[in-house]
């Protein structure tokens, strides 16, 4: 803070002195040093005028050095503005970085819908839903993240900004970049299919005929496309996706993509179908399935069914009836159950909620603890092997290293106790409804988790059941 005072010279010996007519002169910045303030604060009613060097020195005291608007100085001191904050200096915020981007050329499964024919019929054998790539076709372009510019405070000091995070590699199997790593190309003919980000171009066995006797069980670690049925007894196994262009019966069937059936599956239920992605076909009678993906059909009929994503009936029926059906997101459909009251299942699966970033953080000190500990502990084992003969600072050193290997031993211990109690503390949510667009009858069971859904009524219709702020909600479609 500075002062400028002006005073009378000639004073007589019996004059008594008089208070200098002064003005106080504060320089400030704000909290992120990139913008600097003077205010001008009167301390008599007429004081003598601020010059723009003591302005300026103001700010200087203040180690106010960057962006000063000299023209504002100057003003300032000019035609002085008291009690009010003037903005005198600047500093140049960063500019970060754009982050890398790639644009896919290729659809993912999820930008895929089911398709209908004139009739508006959904058409099941409609087999564009894999997508065939040629050899040297562009299936992606990747824009490459750019670095950031720094700025400067108003006190010098240096402004980092963050530069552009890399898009990460869409390079899968049967793929590379070309263009300056700018372009995915494919290596070979083949079908699509996404690994998160990455792309890979699977090569596609194909059979054609039916799985049978002929044929035998198949197993390849691409894409396998089936012109027959798979049938009774025999089993098919994918590290791809699977199309069968007929019906699937009391067979196994596993793969590590999607599974497209042209017509449907009629299970014996000694057999287990497992689709790692989505599942598409006509319809599902007495099957035992796993879906981790979606199942796309008409209607189920007495089977046992766990889905990890959604469950969508479309078609003429759209029904299920009998068995058991587990799912995780929504059921849509027309009717569930029958008018005779057949036993129907139908849980929605819960989701444990707990604290994942606060596990993680206290994870990765735990691991880093445990990687100073290890090299401590190897360290120390040197120091035991040379102590015969050595001296006092050895043998003092072997000492505090023996110290410090017990506290690293508490800590990683007070953080597994720490991870142990978060772990512990977790909430059920259920991300799940089941949506019904007709008619839900009496004999069927609704749950989520533990808790059932009840409803007297003979049926129940157009209704929505889901679960919100720990009950199960019945509302109207």
């Amino acid at each position: 803070m500075n002062q400028v005072e002006t005073s009378q010279n000639n004073l007589n010996e019996e004059e008594i002195p008089q208070s200098k007519p002064v003005t106080l002169i504060e320089a400030s910045s704000s909290d992120d040093g990139m913008t600097g303030y003077i205010k001008m604060i009167k301390q008599c009613p007429d004081p003598d005028p601020v010059t723009q060097e003591q302005l300026m020195e103001a700010l200087q005291m203040n180690k106010i050095i960057y962006g000063i608007k000299e023209t504002s100085v100057e003003k300032l001191a000019a035609r002085p503005i008291y009690n009010i904050r003037i903005e005198v200096a600047k500093g140049v915020p960063p500019v970060d970085g754009e982050d890398g981007q790639i644009t896919y050329f290729v659809k993912r499964d999820s930008e895929y819908h089911p398709e209908y024919n004139l009739e508006g019929a959904i058409d099941y054998k409609n087999l564009d839903y894999f997508q065939i790539v040629s050899q040297g076709q562009v299936l992606a372009e990747i824009k490459k993240e750019t670095e950031g510019v720094d700025g400067k405070n108003i006190f010098g000091g240096i402004v980092p900004s963050r530069s552009g995070r890399p898009a990460g590699s869409p390079v899968g199997k049967n793929t590379h970049l070309i263009e300056n790593n700018t372009q995915l190309v494919a290596d070979c003919d083949g079908v699509i299919r996404f690994l998160r980000d990455s792309v890979d171009v699977n090569d596609m066995l194909k059979v054609k005929s039916s799985v049978d006797q002929l044929t035998g069980n198949i197993k390849f670690s691409g894409d396998v496309t089936i012109e027959g049925d798979v049938c009774d007894g025999f089993s098919v196994k994918s590290g791809g996706n699977v199309i069968i262009k007929g019906v699937v019966e009391d067979a196994d069937i596993e793969a590590a993509g999607n599974v497209h059936i042209s017509n449907g599956i009629n299970g014996g239920g000694q057999f287990r179908i497992f689709v790692g992605g989505n599942l598409k076909c006509k319809y599902i009678e007495h099957a035992k399935i796993h879906v981790e993906g979606n199942i796309n059909a008409d209607y189920i009929i007495d089977s046992n069914v766990t889905c990890m994503g959604n469950i969508e009936l479309a078609g003429s029926r759209e029904l299920i009836a009998g068995g058991e059906i587990k799912v995780l997101g929504q059921l849509r459909a027309k009717d569930i159950g029958t008018a005779s009251e057949r036993a129907t299942k139908i849980e929605v699966l819960g989701v444990k909620i707990m604290d994942t970033e606060s596990i993680e953080k206290l994870v990765n000190q735990r691991d880093e603890l445990g990687v100073r500990l290890q090299q401590l502990a190897e360290n120390t084992a040197k120091l035991s092997q040379s102590r015969m003969g050595a001296g006092e600072s050895v043998m003092e050193q072997l000492s505090t290293a023996k110290r410090q290997i017990m506290t690293l031993k508490d800590k990683i211990e007070l953080l597994n106790s720490q991870i142990q109690q978060l772990e512990k503390e977790w909430t059920m949510e259920f991300p799940g409804a089941v949506l019904c667009k007709r008619k839900i009858y009496q004999g069927v069971k609704i749950s989520f988790g533990e808790e059932r859904f009840h409803f007297e009524l003979d049926n129940i219709e157009h209704c929505r059941i889901f679960w919100s702020e720990g009950s199960i909600v019945h509302g109207m479609l």
